[in-house]
């Protein structure tokens, strides 16, 4: 097939962190044989582009993309992160091409509502709820006179959940399927834990949103730093707008380092494999890409029980704690401390969970049958 993966981000050099989840698809569409070109739309008339390892980007106003369907001619469309952008750029063509759209997050109204309602600024909470407003009233037209070769593509049943809580019966069971986003296993390699790398932890998020819960992080830290007996080491890596405010409690504790910098995914694969346990509390999940790839490598996740999270982890393979529970975090690290052999058959469940449930081997294929299906459609 030829492929356009339409994309509302796309990593580059210096941006390592925009929608690497869909960079890894095209990877994987590539590597299965099929031609694959990727757009960014911008507002930009002139047409522009940048290659991340191997893959050219194009990026431009909708008379850029008609100029590269026209020329690419594809066959169905993959397009993530859809919402009023994307779609007035799909209706520049027509939708004469067969779509498949992926959800990944704030696309979702109530994904975005929860966001905006963690904004404390009151000004720029109500502009964010105003477009809340604005996206459900999108979805609600939208739906009534949906495109007859689209199909909608959510990461888990708990998306889908928090889009009927405004979308109602408008969005019908044949209007989309469920596909986790594919974790690539290649890369983030099993290899098996020892005990002693439960003493090592690890935590790699961006630090621009409320929701990630970096602020439960940094308080279980800190419960657990005062127990020196513990032995535990530290490595927080990541970086945004929220990155110092959120770490400055932590520049007294021992045994800690901090970077502040993004990771490629080979530097991410590399640091797995020097930690056994993998800090990624959250407050709003539609998957968790980066906690699948921590247990893809052996890691065991501590994160907590909210929305898709109990999709994709169980406490036989992660430790789980309540919604806003930073002590519960603290405790369930300090179970693995105190309990070895719990860390270890966690570490290789979750190992086999991903592989079973959102390894690439799983997914890619799975899209592809579903794109494939479209394009005949």
């Amino acid at each position: 097939m030829r492929i356009l993966a339409l994309t509302r981000s796309y990593p580059a050099p210096g941006d390592l962190y925009q929608y690497p989840f869909v960079h890894r698809r095209v990877l994987g569409y590539a590597a299965a044989g099929h031609d694959v070109a990727v757009f960014k739309p911008t507002e930009s008339s002139l047409p522009s582009q940048h290659s991340y390892e191997g893959i050219v980007c194009h990026s431009g106003a909708a008379n850029v993309l008609r100029d590269l369907v026209d020329g690419f001619s594809p066959d169905v469309i993959a397009a993530h992160g859809f919402s009023e952008d994307m779609h007035r750029s799909l209706k520049a063509i027509d939708y004469r091409v067969p779509t498949c759209a992926w959800l990944h997050g704030s696309e979702i109204p109530g994904f975005f509502r929860e966001k905006a309602l963690s904004i404390t600024e009151p000004g720029r909470r109500s502009a964010e709820l105003q477009a809340v407003q604005a996206r459900c009233n999108f979805w609600n037209a939208f739906l009534q006179c949906k495109p007859d070769r689209f199909k909608l593509v959510f990461v888990s049943q708990s998306a889908v959940e928090l889009a009927r809580e405004d979308m109602g019966e408008r969005l019908r069971s044949t209007d989309f399927e469920v596909i986790p986003n594919p974790i690539d296993t290649e890369l983030f390699r099993y290899r098996p834990k020892d005990a002693d790398d439960r003493f090592h932890i690890l935590m790699i998020r961006p630090f621009d949103s409320w929701t990630y819960g970096n602020d439960l992080a940094v308080s279980a830290i800190l419960h657990l730093a005062e127990q020196r007996d513990l032995g535990l080491k530290f490595t927080i890596v990541g970086d945004g707008p929220l990155f110092e405010e959120t770490v400055r409690p932590l520049h007294h504790v021992e045994n800690l380092q901090i970077e502040r910098r993004f990771l490629t995914q080979s530097e991410i694969a590399e640091y797995h494999g020097r930690h056994g346990i993998f800090l990624v509390p959250t407050r709003l999940d539609t998957q968790g890409v980066s906690r699948d790839e921590a247990m893809a490598s052996g890691l065991v996740p501590v994160t907590n029980r909210v929305s898709a999270v109990p999709e994709f982890v169980a406490d036989d393979c992660a430790g789980l704690a309540a919604p806003d529970d930073a002590q519960g975090i603290a405790n369930s690290i300090k179970a693995m401390i105190a309990a070895p052999e719990l860390f270890l058959s966690r570490s290789r469940k979750a190992a086999n969970r991903v592989r079973s449930q959102s390894g690439s081997t799983v997914v890619i294929p799975a899209e592809l049958e579903l794109l494939a299906q479209m394009a005949c459609s």
